[in-house]
């Protein structure tokens, strides 16, 4: 590994200390499309530099108006469906601390399958999702209100949302402390903020390094652990209300298909896909726990602090 202190060719700086002084953990093509580095300063882990990502967020989706995303992208509407039962203890918590509900965003609602379970606990809900696509079937199959944009985009009112929720988009943003002080904005004054991530201080990352799932997305440029997460949304204000360490619910077939990937092998991959086609893994789940994801609740203070 070596120190990069290059600013050329659209390097970035850190997100938590706004400088680059970084070490190269993965050379671009080893890990992912991106090189990776980690600060040496506070250990925040991210893309740098970064290809084609800063990109307005929305120009990957072509909007049309005939397509059921349900059937087009259907492991994507398997997965998310699956999934819902992972957030159980969430809602739980949410109509703990807010009894008489509320206004909730789900930032990255996609299909709005969650949005749905939170409307019937009682929420007025809105998703805030940059494929329009999702959006429509959201709101034609639910019934939901949604804007196709991205959080900064949708420009929603100040202090208008008792309860914002981002799953799995935080690692995505171009700046992730600018995107957390937006919902900071949009929050009311007390109000609860759901973030969930991959999490890279974990042992399952030591021990498969650049094969680790997450890290191969070429769509997840900042990788946080447990502590830089801390600093990045107490940067933006909030205070911490808990940290849970959780993992999720899967098919069979999609755990099949992760282990394809974790190979980096694309005959590996296309066996195990023609095996689990074959077995009809598709229809049996699984919840599994390698504490390799956070989600942690957070609160917009009541008051400013001083100073």
């Amino acid at each position: 590994m070596s120190t990069d202190t290059n600013r050329a060719n659209g390097a970035v700086l850190c997100e938590l200390c706004g400088v680059e002084d970084s070490t190269v953990l993965y050379e671009p093509g080893v890990a992912q499309k991106n090189r990776i580095v980690r600060c040496n300063r506070c250990g925040l882990m991210y893309a740098n530099p970064r290809a084609a990502v800063d990109a307005d967020l929305i120009a990957e989706y072509v909007d049309d108006p005939d397509l059921d995303l349900s059937k087009w992208q259907p492991q994507l509407y398997e997965k998310q469906t699956t999934q819902i039962h992972d957030y159980a203890g969430t809602r739980a918590l949410l109509r703990e601390w807010h009894p008489s509900r509320g206004k909730l965003v789900e930032v990255g609602s996609s299909m709005g399958q969650l949005l749905k379970t939170l409307r019937d606990d009682g929420w007025d809900v809105h998703g805030v999702e940059p494929d329009p696509n999702a959006c429509r079937y959201a709101t034609r199959t639910f019934g939901i209100p949604t804007t196709a944009d991205t959080l900064e985009g949708a420009r929603l009112p100040s202090a208008s949302a008792d309860a914002l929720v981002m799953l799995h988009v935080i690692e995505h943003v171009p700046s992730p402390v600018n995107t957390l002080r937006e919902v900071h904005r949009v929050l009311k004054p007390g109000g609860t903020f759901v973030l969930e991530t991959p999490r890279y201080d974990t042992l399952m990352f030591k021990l498969l390094g650049r094969r680790e799932r997450s890290l191969g997305c070429d769509g997840h440029i900042y990788f946080f652990t447990n502590d830089t997460l801390r600093r990045a949304v107490e940067l933006a204000g909030f205070q911490l209300l808990r940290q849970d360490a959780v993992g999720r619910s899967m098919t069979l077939d999609r755990l099949v298909y992760n282990v394809g990937v974790i190979s980096r092998n694309r005959w590996i991959q296309g066996r195990l896909g023609k095996l689990s086609r074959a077995l009809r893994l598709q229809k049996l789940r699984l919840h599994l726990n390698f504490r390799d994801m956070q989600r942690v609740y957070l609160r917009k203070p009541l008051t400013r602090p001083p100073g």
